[in-house]
This record gives structure tokens, sequence and C-alpha cells, in this order.
């Protein structure tokens, strides 16, 4: 297996570069059970943190949420051949996980991880990459590994939205933390319906329990209204 080789200073620069690149791409990223998330990472104990996998994106999207976690130092599973090919990744906490042969050892080195309370490892539970909207299903290893170290799960859900703006959006829906004793059908029913309850979005949106972590970028309409219009101007297209 590959393990990780944390380095602190590359890890904040790859958050910024990430944000950098989420702006140019999206129109925003916003996150809705932000005290979920505040009540699990203060907690004296680990985290395996759990969201669908249905996007290239995925793990930048959880990489925009470590300054949210402050404290704790957090890894990523993913898939052994896939980072034979960006070993740099492994200063970012990713490690490698063998989901076409023996998943043990991975599975192993994150026990091991977990050891420290400080810690917390991502685990797509889904274990492969699925069209958005796939009913979500949990394999054993995520719970197996946090009732061996006694970690509380966190889900989570991830949806990518087209609206009305020139950029798709990213939303980002965190529960409240369970305890490694639930089933596997206890887990995946929490972030389906997380997944859920995100949308479709409607239009216009309830922007109220969202939050942005990033200010959203002017598509390009409002771009054009906001040079030529005079008076108040609305920067969403609600």
């Amino acid at each position: 297996m590959i393990e990780a080789h944390k380095i602190r200073g590359v890890e904040r620069v790859f958050v910024q570069v990430v944000r950098g690149a989420m702006r140019r791409r999206f129109y925003g990223v916003f996150l809705k059970g932000e005290g979920a998330l505040r009540r699990a990472s203060e907690g004296p104990r680990p985290l395996v943190l759990c969201a669908n996998h249905s996007n290239w994106w995925d793990g930048f999207v959880s990489a925009l949420l470590i300054p949210l976690f402050p404290g704790r130092r957090l890894y990523l599973a993913q898939s052994e051949r896939l980072l034979a090919r960006y070993r740099p990744l492994r200063w970012l906490g990713v490690f490698g996980l063998d989901i076409h042969g023996s998943p043990l050892p991975g599975v192993r080195y994150a026990e091991r991880l977990l050891a420290d309370a400080r810690n917390g490892v991502w685990i797509f539970p889904q274990g492969v990459l699925l069209p958005q909207g796939t009913p979500i299903r949990a394999k054993p290893g995520a719970l197996w590994l946090a009732r061996q170290a006694g970690a509380l799960v966190l889900p989570m859900a991830f949806r990518y939205e087209w609206m009305i703006e020139s950029r798709p959006s990213v939303f980002i829906h965190c529960g409240e933390a369970l305890e490694p004793d639930v089933t596997e059908e206890e887990l995946a029913g929490a972030m389906n319906r997380l997944y859920e309850e995100i949308g479709p979005m409607a239009t216009p949106v309830d922007w109220t329990p969202w939050k942005p972590l990033f200010p959203p970028r002017l598509s390009m309409n409002k771009w054009w209204e906001r040079c030529t219009r005079r008076g108040p101007f609305n920067p969403r297209n609600e």
C-alpha cells in the first residue's frame, strides 16, 4: 500500500489552490450543517468522515473543509492505482487503498491513523465513483474502521447542481455524528436523507441555511446587469 506523508505547509497552499480553481469553475460552494460539523470536530474522539462519491471534484471539495476542522489532521483514502500516478498527493494526507485486490492493508493503516484522537479519515463508503443520484449503499469498510478505532462517523452528502447561473454550484450537507455501532443500512439511510434534503434545488433558492465557503462569482448575465444597471443591484439570479 502507499502511505500518506502529510506536510502541513503543502496542505495550506493546496487548500488555497483548490479555492482558486473552484472559484473559476463553480458559481459557489455552499455548506449546510456547519454546527454538526463543528460539534464533531471539537469532540475528543477520532472521526471517520463519509460522503457520497459522484464526481471527480469530490476529493477537492473535502479539501475545502479542512479549515473547518482546526486542530485536526485529516487523511483521505484513494484508489492505490490512481495514487501511484499522483504520488505528491501523499503530502496532503492521501493514502492508497487497493480496491481492486485486498483493501485490508490500507484499512489497517487507517486504523493506525485513528489511534490518534486528533485524526480523521475521509472514506467514500460506496467504494467507487457512481453517477449522481444513485441510491447510496455503504460498504462495510468505513464502519468496520470506525468500530475498531472507536471513532465517530460523520455523514455528509455532496451534490452538484446547474441552476440559473452560468456555472454549476456545489452543495455540502453535513449531518450529526453517528456512533460506530450503526449498521451499514443506517449510515446509508442518513446519507441518502442528507442528499435528498439538498434538492434538486428549487428556484428561487432559500439561501438562509447555506453558508458559502467563498463569495459566489457573478454569472455572465449579472456582470452585464452590473455594468448597465443604475440603482440597487442584486448579485443573485433570484
